[in-house]
């Protein structure tokens, strides 16, 4: 089990927001363009870093399209500002926000050892905070504002561009997904905890590095599909297929392998995929709409300690640069 420290404020706060994501927002993706991505590209240059930073964790701002965005940023203890180092995005689920999801999702401990840094924006309406993801009117684009914020990271941190992930939790997980669709030119690998949609189109042609986490007995999010039992019930694709359709799109075998990783935990791998890419699957057998090996909220059902997903998710961000 992770050792996270929260308040039993943040915990119950923790419970409710989760409790209100994957709503509507979570389950209805944009249109994508096969073949170009909506978040900008990055440049790369030569020049040596010089772009020193304070650690720990702050409370950020940045102005895009002229309105104040925020984000809680980690930067590691080891961290010198001379060196370009990878970022994780880490996305909170709707109803939730930045520093809910920085103690819900905890990278610190990984960050602190192998020197990264840690993005997590807000949502937007305070009243339902969520990532827009559905050009919903008076709300902004929320996919062009993590390309801008992207922009503003590179400029004031030392970053190693072909290093760029993106993990969520629940509505989170659907932005995760979004940026697979139409960031893959900038984020070099994808986890989605709790949901993980796919369209048609989504990654164009390019290979996608992409992890997914969920509950077989979710109450919120139905894991074969269905209704989601909250927020107006709109409909949602069950993960398995969402994960298939991914392992399609990177020329897996069809035939996938399930490896039993604990009573709890089972991984599923496909195999011969494009070079560059990986599709794996972990699903957590009456597991919950939750995420693995962090603190139990029982309102949303089993909480697994058989796998710490922040731990694991790490792991399969570093086996997967950006490619050409």
């Amino acid at each position: 089990m992770r050792r996270v420290l929260l308040t039993t404020t943040l915990i119950v706060s923790l419970g409710a927001a989760a409790c209100s994501s994957s709503s509507s927002h979570a389950t209805n993706l944009p249109t994508t363009n096969a073949s170009t991505s909506t978040i900008g590209s990055t440049t790369t240059t030569t020049v040596p870093c010089n772009r020193p930073h304070a650690p720990g964790q702050f409370t950020q701002s940045f102005s895009f399209q002229g309105v104040p965005r925020t984000y809680q940023l980690y930067v590691p203890r080891v961290y010198t500002g001379t060196q370009n180092v990878p970022v994780v995005f880490n996305f909170h689920g709707s109803g939730s926000n930045a520093l809910e999801q920085m103690a819900y999702g905890n990278f610190k401990p990984e960050a602190d050892r192998d020197d990264f840094v840690i993005v997590a924006p807000d949502g937007q309406d305070p009243a339902a905070r969520h990532f827009n993801l559905t050009n919903e009117p008076g709300l902004q684009n929320d996919v062009v504002m993590v390309g801008a914020l992207l922009d503003h990271i590179e400029a004031t941190l030392c970053v190693d561009t072909r290093r760029v992930y993106s993990t969520g939790m629940s509505d989170g997980g659907a932005m995760t997904s979004v940026l697979a669709c139409v960031g893959f030119n900038r984020f070099a690998a994808f986890a989605a905890v709790a949901v993980i949609v796919n369209r048609s189109g989504c990654g164009g042609k390019h290979p996608i590095a992409i992890s997914a986490y969920s509950g077989t007995a979710d109450p919120i999010v139905p894991f074969n599909g269905g209704k989601v039992n909250c927020c107006g019930g709109s409909g949602v694709g069950s993960a398995p297929g969402a994960m298939a359709a991914w392992a399609a799109h990177n020329h897996c075998n069809p035939a996938y392998h399930d490896e039993r990783l604990g009573t709890e935990v089972r991984k599923r791998t496909w195999s011969g995929c494009d070079a560059g890419s990986a599709t794996v699957f972990y699903i957590i057998d009456g597991g919950g709409h939750t995420w693995p090996g962090s603190i139990p909220i029982a309102a949303l059902g089993k909480t697994t300690q058989q796998l710490d997903a922040s731990a694991t998710i790490w792991q399969f961000f570093q086996a997967h640069p950006l490619r050409p």
